[in-house]
């Protein structure tokens, strides 16, 4: 489907994901920067649903779903390599505590 085939963007797609992978891969980015202890988990579900959705994107209904279902997956990439990344030395750090 061509950008000119798409119908326009409506209220619904601001408030409804139109990709639940790209969502998700948002959500549990987020969550991994922040629960960072969870993140070493967190953070490669993130990741791989963030592939998932970038691979969907291209078949949203409407222009507006397509492009903020790109952003999302790609803040859940992003956040989920973060939060891999800030996990580790946390928990080693832990871990040579004890």
């Amino acid at each position: 489907m061509t950008d000119q085939q798409r119908p326009s963007a409506s209220v619904i797609d601001a408030i409804i994901p139109t990709n639940p992978l790209a969502a998700f891969s948002c959500y549990i980015g987020i969550a991994s920067v922040v629960l960072c202890f969870f993140g070493i988990i967190l953070g490669p579900v993130a990741i791989i649903l963030g592939v998932l959705g970038l691979k969907k994107w291209k078949a949203q209904e409407s222009s507006y779903g397509a492009t903020t279902s790109k952003i999302r997956a790609w803040i859940g990439i992003v956040t989920g390599a973060l939060g891999t990344l800030i996990s580790i030395p946390a928990i080693v750090s832990v871990m040579s505590n004890y």
